[in-house]
């Protein structure tokens, strides 16, 4: 297991995006000690940010240029957000050039595994079937796309708020979906944030998920709010969940996704910052090990 973060790490302050550059990003993480990345597109595909712009395929070859010298590899990234069944989109046209613009970036970057949302927008009649037939029928074409370009999807985990069935929100969804799929360039993305506001029980989810799981989005809260906290600032039992990912034989990264634990923080600090979190997945992927 190799210790991660997404680019999201230090790109805003406050709500702010892209104050410092993803280029300062990974140097800053570099010398904090993480080497793997997930490169966020939900981020950068942002107005003004870089793969919104006209030359967004030159910039990324020139930031996998950046990050090779730099000895700085992707494993993951996180494929920019969009549900054609969301009503509160106006512009489906951009959004799907986005999605588009990501997925190749994703193979400039060598990345291994996208992560990505599956489609879970709330339809009073649907099933889970039905639910399941849509994703089927959305990510299927996206699947050939994404693996002529040598890498999978990893669906990630969604978040119920109340007592209303949200899909995806639990492993024998993901699981069900993933096996629907039955293609070798499929996998799930448990995001242990989402988790603790959605699930009674992580680690029986996680072996329903078992070999399944090909990455990880490492956030901690205190079951109220996905506040995206670095582990031990909220609820979530890490220790319990490290010996899961054992248990289940999970060969993935250990993956940050704690954009609000660092927002607040003044520029001045993210280095120490930086320097924190990453002590504090060294010493989980220690106990991982052990």
């Amino acid at each position: 297991m190799r210790l991660s973060t997404s680019t999201n790490l230090l790109d805003k302050v406050y709500d702010e995006f892209g104050v410092i550059s993803p280029e300062s990003c990974l140097e800053q993480c570099l010398e904090a000690g993480f080497k793997v990345l997930d490169y966020n597109f939900c981020d950068q595909g942002r107005p003004g940010r870089p793969i919104a712009q006209d030359d967004w395929y030159e910039y990324i070859c020139k930031f996998k240029k950046f990050a090779d010298e730099l000895g700085v590899t992707f494993s993951q990234t996180h494929l920019h957000m969009y549900d054609p069944n969301d009503p509160r989109i106006t512009d489906h046209g951009w959004e799907r050039e986005l999605v588009q613009r990501s997925i190749v970036c994703s193979g400039v970057l060598g990345a291994e595994w996208a992560v990505t949302h599956p489609l879970h927008q709330h339809k009073p009649s649907y099933s889970r079937q039905d639910y399941m037939q849509l994703n089927l029928d959305y990510y299927g074409p996206m699947l050939d796309q994404v693996g002529k370009l040598g890498y999978g999807l990893s669906l990630e985990n969604m978040v119920q708020w109340d007592n209303e069935y949200v899909y995806a929100c639990n492993g024998e969804d993901l699981a069900e979906l993933a096996d629907a799929f039955n293609r070798p360039n499929v996998g799930i993305c448990w995001d242990f944030g989402h988790a603790n506001l959605s699930v009674r029980d992580q680690a029986a989810e996680l072996r329903k998920i078992g070999s399944r799981l090909k990455s990880t989005h490492i956030a901690d809260n205190h079951g109220h709010a996905d506040e995206h906290l670095a582990p031990f600032y909220g609820h979530v039992d890490w220790h319990q969940m490290m010996r899961v990912l054992k248990e289940i034989n999970y060969k993935g990264d250990f993956t940050y996704e704690i954009q609000a634990f660092s927002s607040p923080l003044p520029v001045e600090l993210r280095r120490t910052m930086t320097a924190h979190v990453a002590d504090i997945g060294k010493y989980l992927i220690r106990l991982y090990e052990e």
